[in-house]
């Protein structure tokens, strides 16, 4: 095996790993919480889980969408500084983020305080983290070492107290203990040796304005991301756990995406490589990914909700087939627009693209939520991410078209 290629192998393993054991921990967690503590009461969990990852979104700022092709293109000297400035940032807006979602999750769970207000501090605590500057980096073992073992040590002390107690704020403050340990662990891997040294720091208003288009871009992506749970939630409560366990697979499927979408990210803006070349292989990847686990996706879904629930809830092929439609559009603008639109300075385009699947796919979603059709609203969840990503393949095809000089720039 030639270096490159063993280089390549080993990275894409060391980021599978992470990402396999943070799933796996979470496959095996589901029949243990649902039938510990029902299946209303995981559907809350999954409620508060998809709502505070939308607040996340604010918290990270765009960092966790194109920090890691950021880091890879940027001199390992200037990496430091740049990662204490988004950590300044983050802190920040996650102090002022919090009651904001806290005060939504009390509305949406009907007054259960307690548990949104602690499930939204846990929740939003993974956007402090390192995960996007490790893989910028390119080394996967410092993502498991330092991110990955934290958390998923809290994540079963969480299932165990859950199971014992049948008390999901145990599982909560569990899980929050291991994301602060992962928050720490990372903050002091990354910064070792710079403590105490000179700096001069960025004013936030700065850092926080060069991340306008990435965070536009994962807010709008987020929003009709969010919105299918939280129609449901509002039009249909009772159909509330189905489709939360139905998105809750789909975003497993996601996950397991992300070693992939993680290797593209420090593989495609190689500044000594044929970008073309490798935009173009990268771009194909993604689709022919995408129709694979959408086909997994669609196909698997009934049985596995159906198995992993002890039989409490099952997925109708009804839903699960659009959901497998919109993997396909997932997966492309995974890899086009975070490893490939990034390195050409084309964040903007990101933003554009999930504002066009907002538009499209936000009325529907709420349309057909209140006409109480829940396939309908994975249908529109469906047409928005192919809409994304049918627009990011036409810009990154756009941007290839010109003279070399240009794409670099």
């Amino acid at each position: 095996m030639s270096g490159p290629i063993r280089t390549a192998v080993g990275r894409l393993s060391g980021f599978t790993i992470s990402v396999g054991v943070v799933t796996l921990i979470g496959i095996v967690s589901i029949p243990l919480l649902t039938s510990s503590l029902g299946k209303s009461t995981w559907g809350t969990l999954a409620l508060v889980q998809t709502v505070s990852q939308f607040g996340g979104i604010l918290v990270a700022f765009g960092w966790g969408a194109t920090g890691a092709a950021t880091v890879a293109g940027i001199p390992i000297g200037q990496r430091q500084a740049f990662y204490r400035t988004s950590l300044r940032a983050r802190a920040l807006l996650y102090v002022l983020v919090l009651p904001v979602i806290a005060v939504i999750l009390t509305l949406l769970t009907r007054g259960d305080v307690l548990i949104s207000v602690l499930g939204a501090a846990v929740y939003l605590l993974p956007q402090l983290g390192a995960i996007w500057y490790f893989t910028g980096e390119g080394k996967p073992m410092r993502l498991l070492l330092c991110d990955t073992l934290p958390t998923v040590a809290g994540g079963i002390a969480g299932v165990i107290g859950a199971v014992v107690t049948g008390e999901l704020w145990v599982y909560l403050v569990a899980q929050g203990l291991g994301f602060i340990g992962a928050v720490v662990l990372d903050a002091v891997v990354v910064l070792r040796g710079s403590f105490g040294a000179a700096h001069t720091p960025v004013p936030l208003r700065t850092a926080l304005s060069g991340q306008r288009h990435a965070v536009s871009a994962t807010l709008v992506s987020g929003l009709y991301v969010t919105l299918p749970m939280v129609a449901v939630q509002a039009f249909l409560p009772g159909l509330q756990p189905m489709y939360a366990f139905a998105d809750r697979l789909f975003k497993y499927a996601s996950v397991a995406l992300l070693p992939i979408q993680q290797y593209f990210q420090s593989w495609v803006p190689d500044p000594e490589a044929d970008f073309r070349r490798r935009a173009r292989i990268a771009t194909v990847a993604a689709m022919l990914i995408g129709v694979v686990g959408g086909t997994c996706i669609a196909v698997l879904s009934p049985w596995v909700s159906t198995l992993l629930s002890v039989g409490e809830i099952s997925v109708p092929w009804q839903v699960s087939l659009p959901l497998g439609v919109a993997f396909v559009g997932i997966a492309t603008a995974a890899i086009v627009g975070y490893a490939c639109l990034v390195v050409v300075g084309r964040v903007r385009a990101l933003a554009v693209s999930t504002l066009i699947g907002a538009i499209v796919g936000a009325p529907l979603i709420l349309v057909f939520a209140a006409a109480g059709s829940v396939p309908l609203v994975a249908w529109a969840v469906a047409i928005s991410e192919l809409c994304v990503g049918g627009y990011q393949v036409l810009v990154l095809r756009r941007e290839l078209r010109k003279p070399i000089t240009e794409v670099a720039s």
